[in-house]
């Protein structure tokens, strides 16, 4: 029974994506899981965005941070609350948009997430392993690299394809799993220099590689169809809201 009802999902899915969606900007997504577009962000904002980011993990940071096990990943929600002065350096609203004729939804609220990924024994790198962000949904993440990142310094990686079409994959991949401890296909990583936006549909299985030397910083932009809808999220990690930080909603 849970597989037909998985089936059911998969095909339900589909089918509401090529009524309502795989439109506007993102439309390459239809085919290419994740693309690159360099110089997204100036170099100078980029450093002053590091800059915050180190600002505020040294700081208090009230209810928004979370840090892994190992200590590797350290993550900052609601970061748009600590640039106001960088935010225009983020085309937030026309990713948004982007977005939303992809996936044929309206965004009601955001928020970015800021990270900074080092070194540490046992990292599993950025994401905590290998996933997809849904098991049957199709979800998109804007992620601006704010340095230069290559294979040594926990890039993002993906297995191409792995958006589309879940039944064809479901030998190497169940139907309704979203981690895996092994991934048997090719992975894809992304190197980049810092100020590169890469757009992916996470419905892919997807992480960021353990890193080995430097440090990875990155900004993502999460969108949800709620006005609320990041409190599951900051829930499962652990995070209380900021009662003192309101909520991005959109307002057209």
């Amino acid at each position: 029974m849970a597989s037909l009802i998985n089936h059911a999902k998969a095909l339900a899915v589909a089918a509401d994506m090529r009524l309502r969606g795989e439109r506007g900007r993102f439309a390459f997504l239809r085919q290419d899981t994740a693309r690159l577009f360099p110089n997204n962000v100036p170099q100078e904002a980029c450093v002053a965005v590091r800059n915050r980011i180190d600002e505020v993990l040294a700081g208090q940071g009230g209810g928004r941070i979370w840090r892994d096990a190992t200590g590797s990943d350290s993550r900052i929600f609601q970061f748009e609350h600590d640039i106001p002065d960088l935010l225009s350096a983020f085309d937030v609203e026309g990713c948004i948009e982007g977005i939303d004729a992809y996936l044929g939804k309206r965004t009601h609220s955001w928020l970015l997430m800021a990270n900074k990924v080092v070194p540490r024994p046992g990292n599993a790198g950025s994401g905590g392993g290998f996933h997809r962000d849904s098991p049957f949904s199709h979800q998109v993440k804007c992620i601006w690299y704010m340095s230069d990142v290559d294979e040594t310094n926990g890039p993002f990686a993906y297995v191409p394809g792995t958006h589309r079409n879940l039944i064809a994959q479901k030998r190497r991949y169940p139907l309704g799993t979203y981690r895996f401890v092994s991934v048997p296909d090719r992975l894809e990583p992304v190197p980049a220099p810092a100020g590169t936006l890469l757009v992916c549909d996470t419905r892919a299985i997807h992480g960021g590689l353990p890193i080995e030397a430097g440090a990875r910083y990155a900004v993502t932009l999460y969108t949800f169809a709620t006005d609320d809808g990041f409190s599951q999220l900051i829930g499962k990690a652990g995070l209380r809201p900021d009662e003192d930080v309101p909520l991005r909603r959109r307002v057209r």
